[in-house]
């Protein structure tokens, strides 16, 4: 059992689409960390994300300020602009960078979020390689992991479509970070708390 997550979208080319239409071929679930301007710009991809059962996550309203400068409102901003497109607040967040201090902790709690870092990081933004980010995956992989990706990237999209069948057929579940960390652990996941794989937390 494996969390797909992929954040900075909804992007404004087809990646994002050829992505959801892959795990919808497959019936697999991800979250999705998306930038609050961007889910309010394209409804209706967040919602569809929604229909297919996606679980939907924040990454701050514009990816502008990391770690001590995101602000209470990047992060209250996002949320909003998730349920006004959709009608449900996120049930998870990122932080940009991946850079978590304890006043976005404290904010999240506040927020009703978990935190999600990963334990494998494909760096598809930086190999832009389908190949490349196929194999991180795929040479990587492990039960409980949490993936990171981005849903802006067509290589992304190319690599998802090979993997998502393959990682099945090895016999892995694909399926949110909340339904890992229930599936795992027999309870929700914490709001407030960082979490690297279903059964670790970050820096404990």
């Amino acid at each position: 059992m494996v969390a797909l997550t992929f954040d900075d979208g909804p992007g404004y080319n087809k990646a994002s689409k050829h992505i959801l239409d892959t795990l919808e071929k497959y019936g697999a679930k991800a979250t999705f960390f998306m930038v609050g301007r961007n889910a309010s710009n394209l409804p209706k991809n967040v919602k569809r994300k929604q229909h297919l059962g996606m679980e939907l996550g924040n990454h701050t309203w514009s990816h502008a300020h990391y770690g001590s400068n995101v602000t209470y409102s990047d992060i209250s901003k996002a949320s909003d602009a998730i349920f006004d497109v959709c009608g449900q607040y996120p049930t998870a967040f990122r932080s940009p960078g991946g850079n978590t201090t304890e006043s976005i902790k404290s904010d999240c709690k506040k927020l009703n979020m978990p935190i999600y870092y990963w334990s494998i990081d494909t760096q598809d933004w930086l190999s832009r390689d389908a190949d490349k980010i196929y194999n991180a995956v795929m040479d990587n992989v492990g039960d409980g992991d949490i993936i990171l990706m981005h849903e802006i990237y067509e290589s992304t999209a190319d690599a998802v479509k090979r993997m998502v069948p393959k990682l099945i057929k090895k016999g892995y579940q694909l399926v949110t970070c909340r339904e890992l960390m229930y599936a795992k652990n027999g309870e929700a996941p914490t709001p407030g708390k960082e979490y690297v794989t279903a059964d670790r937390e970050k820096d404990s």
